[in-house]
């Protein structure tokens, strides 16, 4: 074990699981917690729950849950060492050099690279500032300094290697600089050069504020017109969304605009959309979605309204609905983009498009709509195909009418057509399952927990929300008196911090664990509230429930024993085992 239970305990300490949760997510205050939507599974109504008192999380959801170091591993797909060194390195914790070799080259090769991509930013920054032209180029495209200066634009010289001198004088070599993507190799020559030359230079930032990528754009008709990054060992492109670093701090965030490029964003930003992001490409992953819905559940899509953005448009909706979110398209005249947009007409044109923004389902519709003739039966055959197939997904059968309701008038198709060609496809669908019942199923096996149970995850909870009562509960009951082996292993670990005077969090204790089903079911234990009333009488309550349970235990052990003896002929001390029976049966009482 790399790490003492004296330095996880340290590193969990000073990292308040609400406030790390909150770099990550937008949290409202729920009572005395704070809830959201799951980042981990999909879902439209919150139900992943933070605990300050007992430093936890938990989904009701999908049952996922854990203290701050589970969420870090979740959510930022590291190891447990990983996720405790980011923490530590987060709250300040000094830690023992790490002995495994890979993982300190692997550590020193990122912390090299985001040196390397400050440097050049500050270097691309300072050459924008010295060259009239770039500039003119961004305030033309009616960027303001302060936009500019926020969004750390900056511009790659028209030169072969002055990024290469720059960086070398200060002690960068040209390997590193290559690694990090920012020099091309010359392979027959083995000469290094500039990457970006003569670009508009766009850094790209992750969610903890370090550079890890560029987006060059050219300032005429020049192929290609974006120049990005290659992949390195801190950039991914499919895992990571241009601005998402500042839409992450917006208060109240209600929704994320995604645009195509990087002006689109910049330009949305200045007049104050600033939930604007970029996919970095129109080719929208499955870990972007998920990026994005650890902040929103509903995404609008604005890419450009041409041929090309549409097309973007229907595969970025596909991978936004699997993942769950909400999903919305806006609308723009034709040869628009947001950018142009915006400028032209204003914010509040803009606000009101945003407004007017189609739902998942109407953009589909009216995809198949699009440039169908109603009077030419073909295509009205080929709508009631189209049509049919979106909406036999849904399950809602009002929201099935009004829509069968309002296209069949537009597109002049019986409605009774509509339907039958709808219960075809359904029908042709069905498999035998319910996911749905399956789900609730599930749902009622957890609520039928035995009294034994629930007073043991009631008096368990007791001793985290009021640790001073601790020492007196285990004054009345043991450890060993607990029915289910978590609940005896937890009550064991609390009553030794007690009986050392120390106290410990829910967080903490599923430190303790290392099997990840135990820890999800100890989360799972911790998430349960206390009813209201006084937690005394709770918590007597409870105490003569478990040992009310235990004596019923023993007197089913005792009962099954008796029994034996009797039938092996073994009378005498069957009836002893009778009278301690009738004994522990007057205690009952």
């Amino acid at each position: 074990m790399l790490f003492s239970e004296e330095k996880v305990s340290e590193i969990i300490e000073k990292n308040d699981i609400v406030d790390v949760v909150s770099e990550y997510m937008n949290l409202k205050k729920s009572g005395s917690n704070y809830s959201s939507l799951c980042p981990f599974h999909s879902e439209k109504t919150p139900s992943f729950s933070v605990s300050s008192p007992k430093q936890i999380f938990y989904c009701f959801g999908c049952g996922v849950g854990g203290n701050v170091v589970s969420f870090i591993q979740k959510i930022e797909r590291l190891s447990y060492v990983e996720a405790l060194r980011l923490l530590a390195e987060r709250a300040g914790v000094e830690l023992a050099r790490d002995r495994d070799p890979k993982a300190i080259k692997e550590a020193n090769e990122k912390k090299a690279i985001y040196r390397i991509n400050q440097e050049a930013a500050r270097f691309f920054y300072s050459k924008l500032q010295d060259n009239r032209m770039p500039m003119q180029y961004l305030t033309g495209r009616g960027l303001s300094e302060a936009v500019i200066k926020r969004f750390g634009l900056g511009y790659a010289p028209n030169e072969w290697q002055n990024l290469l001198n720059d960086m070398s004088k200060k002690g960068f070599s040209a390997a590193a600089l290559h690694q990090a993507g920012l020099l091309a190799k010359k392979e027959d020559a083995g000469r290094y050069y500039d990457k970006f030359r003569n670009r508009v230079m766009f850094p790209i930032i992750d969610l903890k504020g370090n550079v890890i990528a560029f987006g060059g754009r050219v300032m005429d008709d020049s192929k290609p017109k974006y120049l990005n990054s290659p992949e390195t060992p801190v950039f991914s492109k499919g895992h990571n969304i241009y601005a998402m670093n500042f839409v992450k701090k917006v208060a109240g965030l209600e929704n994320i605009i995604i645009v195509e490029g990087y002006m689109d964003v910049i330009a949305l930003h200045q007049f104050g959309v600033n939930n604007a992001v970029a996919s970095l490409g129109t080719a929208f992953t499955e870990h972007q979605a998920k990026l994005l819905k650890r902040f929103s559940n509903e995404i609008v899509i604005a890419y450009d309204s041409d041929l090309a953005g549409q097309a973007a448009t229907l595969k970025g909706l596909a991978i936004l609905e699997k993942a769950g979110c909400m999903v919305k398209v806006l609308s723009l005249p034709s040869g628009k983009d947001p950018d142009e947009y915006i400028r032209k007409e204003g914010l509040e044109a803009f606000k009101e498009r945003i407004k007017k923004s189609l739902p998942l389902i109407a953009y589909k519709i009216e995809s198949v709509k699009k440039g169908l003739d109603t009077n030419n039966l073909q295509d009205r055959i080929r709508f009631t195909k189209g049509f049919s197939e979106i909406l036999k997904d849904i399950e809602s059968n009002t929201e099935v009418d009004a829509y069968v309701k309002k296209y069949s008038k537009d597109m002049q198709v019986d409605e009774t057509a509509v339907y039958a060609e709808l219960n075809r496809l359904r029908d042709k669908n069905k498999n035998g399952n319910n996911k749905h019942n399956i789900i609730s199923d599930k749902k009622s096996e957890s609520k039928m927990l035995k009294g034994e149970i629930i007073a043991e995850t009631y008096l368990l909870n007791i001793c985290i929300y009021y640790f001073d009562k601790a020492k007196n509960i285990f004054k009345m009951i043991e450890p060993e008196d607990f029915s289910v082996d978590l609940h005896e292993k937890i009550a064991s670990l609390i009553k030794t911090k007690s009986d050392e005077g120390k106290t410990i969090t829910a967080g903490e204790i599923i430190s303790c664990f290392e099997n990840e089903e135990v820890k999800l079911q100890a989360a799972a234990l911790f998430s349960i509230e206390l009813p209201e009333g006084k937690s005394d009488d709770l918590m007597m309550s409870c105490i003569d429930k478990i040992k009310q349970s235990k004596n019923t235990r023993r007197i089913q052990e005792l009962t099954e024993k008796m029994n034996a003896l009797f039938q092996a002929g073994e009378k005498e001390q069957a009836n002893k085992l009778f009278v301690e029976i009738i004994e522990l049966q007057k205690l009952r009482k």
